[in-house]
C-alpha cells in the first residue's frame, strides 16, 4: 500500500492505550501535521484495563470496558491485521489481514512501535506448568474465563460429598501481589463469596484465597504504610498471604511453593509481572535491550534510527531521572502527546524534546468498598480511596457515553444482586478440576 495523495504516512504498530491515544494526538490540529495515520492491530478495539477485572466479575457490562478504535480515533485509518515482518531499508511493514492469508505491505515515513506487553512467564526450569494450568489477566477473554471457571467450580463443589475435595475446588491461588493481583483478589473474592450464598452445600469456610508474592510485602509500588493497611484488610477477610515466597510448580490439582509445600487447589491465576511483546524479536532491524523491549532515546526515537519511535509497555524510554518510564497505562496515555509533538518537530525541521512522564500516583481497589491510594503525596485508605479510584477512572474512561454506561452499571449493582451465571463465551477454556476420574458405569442387575 502506497499513499495515493503524496502525504506523509505514520504507521502505528499496536492499537492499545499507547497506539490509540497517539493516533488521536497525531490527528489533532495542535501538532500541525499533514499526514495519514494508520494503526495496525489484530483487534478493532482496545481494553480500558482499569475496569477489566470488574467487567469480568460482572460489576460492569463487558463491552463497557472496551473502546472501539475507529470511534476513538476517527481520523486515523485502521488495518485489522497481524504484523508479519519489517523491512527498515525499504520502510515497509508486511502484514496479514485477520481472516485473510495474503501477505500485504504498507510503506511508512515514520513507524511507531506500540505493541504493548504480555504476561511474564518464567522458564519451565524456574516455574513449571504455568502455561498448561494457570489463568492470566490480560485480555477480555481471560477475565470472562476466570468468571466462568469460578461459577463452574461452585456448581461442582456444591454437588459433591467429599469436604476436602470441596475445599480444594474452591481454593484460588493468585501468584503476584502487585496491583493486578490485588485487584483480582479483591473483586473475585467478593464475587465468589456472594455467589456461594446460592449454594446450600457450600459454606464460607470452604472458600479460600491465597496470594504468593516474591517481594517482602504486597503492593511494593505503594508507600509502606498503605501496603501494610491493605495486607491487614485482606488478612481479615481470610485471604492467605505469603510474602517473600513464590510458586515453583503449577499442577491441575495443586501447586508446590518455593518452600516445597504442596498446596491443594484447582485454580491458579498468574499475575507475576509483564514483559514486552515477543513479536518485537521477530521484527528485524529494531534495537532491542536484554529484556526484549525497544531501546529508545529520551525523545522516544529508537536508538540508531531516524524515523522509528517507541512508546508504552514495549519500549524502554528513559524518563527525567534517567530510569525507564514505568510500563503503565497512565504513562502511555501521557507519552502520546509528547511523541506526537516530536514527530511533528522532525517533519517541521525543529529539534525534538525529551519526554518527561513520571508516575502521578497509584490507586488500588480492594473490594468491599475499600481501597488504597497514593497520588502526588496524598495517601489515603478505606472507603474514600475506593471512591477516589472509581471517580478518577470514571473520568478517564474514553467518551461520555461510556462514562454514563459505566456509572449506570455501578448504580444498578448498588441496589440489585449481580448475575452469577456463566457467560459461556469460552467453550474451550476448560482446565482440569479433578485429578482422578473413576469410570462411570451403570450397575448391572
Amino acid at each position: 500500500m502506497v499513499s495515493q495523495n503524496g502525504r506523509k504516512r505514520i504507521v502505528i504498530l499496536g492499537g492499545g492505550f499507547g497506539g490509540s491515544y497517539l493516533a488521536k494526538a497525531l490527528t489533532k490540529r495542535s501538532p500541525g501535521l499533514d499526514a495519514d495515520v494508520v494503526i495496525i492491530d489484530r483487534n478493532n478495539y482496545f481494553i480500558f484495563y482499569p475496569l477489566l477485572v470488574e467487567a469480568g466479575c460482572g460489576s460492569i457490562e463487558l463491552r463497557h470496558c472496551t473502546v472501539p478504535i475507529r470511534e476513538f480515533a476517527p481520523k486515523a485509518e485502521l488495518l485489522m491485521a497481524e504484523v508479519a515482518a519489517l523491512d527498515t531499508e525499504r520502510q515497509r511493514v508486511h502484514f496479514q489481514l485477520v481472516g485473510d492469508d495474503q501477505c500485504r505491505a504498507i510503506e511508512y515515513d515514520h513507524l511507531v512501535v506500540a505493541l504493548g506487553s504480555v504476561t511474564r512467564i518464567m522458564p519451565a526450569s524456574v516455574v513449571s506448568g504455568v502455561r498448561e494450568h494457570a489463568f492470566f489477566v490480560k485480555r477480555m477473554s481471560d477475565a470472562v474465563m476466570i468468571r466462568d471457571r469460578a461459577v463452574e467450580l461452585l456448581e461442582l463443589a456444591n454437588a459433591i460429598d467429599d469436604p476436602e475435595e470441596r475445599k480444594r475446588l474452591l481454593h484460588f491461588v493468585i501468584v503476584g501481589g502487585n496491583v493486578t493481583g490485588i485487584e483480582v483478589v479483591g473483586e473475585l473474592e467478593v464475587f465468589v463469596r456472594e455467589a456461594s450464598a446460592q449454594y446450600h452445600n457450600i459454606s464460607d469456610e470452604d472458600i479460600t484465597f491465597t496470594i504468593y508474592e516474591f517481594n517482602q510485602r504486597l503492593l511494593a509500588v505503594m508507600p509502606e504504610n498503605l501496603s501494610r493497611w491493605a495486607t491487614r484488610q485482606l488478612a481479615r477477610r481470610g485471604v492467605g498471604i505469603h510474602t517473600g515466597a513464590g510458586v515453583k510448580e503449577v499442577h491441575a490439582d495443586h501447586v508446590v511453593d518455593s518452600d516445597g509445600n504442596v498446596v491443594p487447589c484447582s485454580t491458579v491465576i498468574w499475575t507475576a509481572g509483564i514483559t514486552p511483546n515477543p513479536v518485537l524479536k521477530q521484527l528485524e532491524g529494531l534495537p532491542l535491550n536484554k529484556f526484549g523491549g525497544l531501546q529508545c532515546q529520551g525523545d522516544y526515537l529508537a536508538v540508531g534510527t531516524d524515523n522509528i519511535w517507541g512508546m508504552g509497555d514495549c519500549a524502554s524510554v528513559p524518563g527525567p531521572d534517567g530510569k525507564p518510564m514505568p510500563p503503565l497505562a497512565q504513562i502511555a496515555i501521557r507519552q502520546a502527546p509528547q511523541l506526537a509533538a516530536n514527530i511533528a518537530a522532525v517533519e517541521q525541521g525543529r529539534p525534538t524534546t525529551p519526554g518527561g512522564v513520571t508516575l502521578q500516583g497509584v490507586l488500588v481497589p480492594l473490594g468491599r468498598h475499600r481501597g488504597v491510594a497514593a497520588i502526588k503525596g496524598i495517601r489515603i485508605h478505606g472507603f474514600f480511596a475506593w471512591a477516589m479510584w472509581r471517580a478518577i477512572y470514571l473520568l478517564k474512561t474514553p467518551r461520555l457515553s461510556r462514562r454514563i454506561s459505566v456509572l449506570a452499571d455501578w448504580l444498578l449493582n448498588a441496589f440489585f444482586r449481580k448475575d452469577y451465571t456463566q457467560l459461556g463465551m469460552n467453550p474451550d477454556s476448560h482446565r482440569e478440576m479433578i485429578h482422578s476420574h473413576a469410570s462411570c458405569e451403570a450397575d448391572e442387575g
